[in-house]
């Protein structure tokens, strides 16, 4: 909202705010996040990193994926030996 194009109030007549709260000083009148939002908002933000962490494999599977890895390269290097001309 635009505080330049929205309605402003010139007379204090016609605030909702009562004259008991109009006084107090602003530290007092700022808004408080109550206990159980705080710990909503804690718990959202927690299970929200957790669900977009990365997949976790077990090593039995990441040494098996570099044991293919290592074989695969293995096959392509003996590949492209094989069709070095010889001397």
């Amino acid at each position: 909202m635009n505080t330049l194009t929205a309605p402003q109030r010139s007379d204090g007549r016609h605030s909702d705010l009562p004259d008991t709260l109009r006084n107090l000083p602003l530290h007092d009148r700022t808004p408080r996040t109550s206990l159980p939002d705080r710990l909503a908002l804690r718990v959202a933000l927690t299970l929200l990193l957790w669900s977009t962490r990365p997949p976790r494999r077990p090593v039995s599977a990441v040494r098996r994926q570099a044991e293919l890895d290592r074989e695969r390269r293995e096959r392509a290097w003996q590949q492209r030996a094989a069709r070095l001309p010889l001397l």
